[in-house]
């Protein structure tokens, strides 16, 4: 059991991470939570979703946990019980982000006198605030392996673009199924109605509603850019494809006529000028600069 509370004034804060079987009693004897929202929370992970209660709000949100690997995305689970006096924030392993600002507000009286003395509704907001800026800043990282794709394809390197790409594809996905449904919940607590949140708290949440938006727009960017780049590299994959078809194409053309002299005048039977080297030797040299001339003005004109 890992629980840390603070206090200032009339608001308290219960901070548990590694939540445990004994965090749940100490839920279950000190509040007077719904059973279904204390299941949710020694449960299996739950997509980000609000409940409204009469005297409490139970937010649950998924975090992206950016890999180090640069390609996986995992989520973390953070739940948050609010009411008119408190707030209960749930983690189930250790959560940095969390933890950093929750030792600033304990180490700068200044801080936790400026936050607690505005209400446990402005705490949540610092709290969101500071969490979701921080988790979601390891987005902005993909604009870099978008640019090295760009890179890539600009220098022919076609194949490990094509990897590359269908990767960041799909970490762009991971993202977005973690982020859409915490649009909807920072929308809904932005435009909450209850009686221990005041009208004055909207504000504040509004700001956190713009920053999820900015993230998400941000995301169709990502999205819509990769997508473009996919489809520049298969057309230049194919472009590059075809010309070396066409390539093999005009040189297994050209040698027919001299394979078929070859065949014809190899076989053992009298031939018209076949006793003649010279006219034969002719004939091959006639051939050769005909197919070279033809290939030279090919290429000339960029056909091939």
């Amino acid at each position: 059991m890992t629980q840390r509370t603070l206090k200032h004034g009339s608001v308290v804060w219960y901070n548990i991470t590694d939540f445990s079987p004994d965090d749940l009693k100490f839920l279950k004897s000190n509040f007077k939570f719904h059973p279904l929202d204390l299941k949710d929370c020694a449960g299996e992970p739950q997509r980000s979703k609000i409940d409204v209660y009469k005297n409490y709000v139970f937010i649950v949100l998924q975090l992206p946990d950016y890999q180090p690997d640069g390609v996986h995305v995992e989520a973390s689970q953070f739940y948050i019980f609010l009411s008119k006096d408190y707030i209960v924030t749930i983690t189930k392993g250790k959560f940095k982000f969390l933890n950093n600002f929750y030792y600033k507000v304990v180490n700068n009286l200044h801080a936790r006198e400026h936050i607690f003395g505005q209400g446990s509704e402005y705490l949540l907001y610092r709290i969101l605030d500071y969490v979701l800026r921080q988790r979601w800043k390891a987005l902005f990282n993909l604009d870099d392996h978008i640019r090295r794709i760009e890179l890539e394809i600009d220098e022919g390197q076609g194949k490990r673009a094509v990897l590359e790409t269908a990767a960041l594809r799909r970490t762009i996905l991971q993202f977005k199924s973690i982020l859409d449904p915490q649009r909807l919940v920072i929308n809904t607590l932005s435009k909450l109605s209850v009686s221990f949140i005041s009208k004055d708290s909207e504000i504040y949440f509004d700001d956190i509603d713009d920053y999820v938006d900015k993230v998400w727009f941000a995301l169709e960017s990502y999205r819509d850019r990769v997508i473009s780049l996919q489809e520049i590299n298969e057309s230049l994959i194919s472009y590059r494809t075809n010309k070396i078809m066409t390539l093999l194409t005009v040189f297994s053309v050209a040698l027919l006529p001299l394979t078929f002299l070859t065949g014809l005048y190899g076989m053992n039977i009298d031939l018209p000028l076949g006793d003649r080297p010279v006219f034969v030797w002719s004939i091959f040299g006639l051939l050769a600069a005909m197919i070279t001339i033809i290939i030279y003005t090919l290429r000339r004109k960029d056909w091939i």
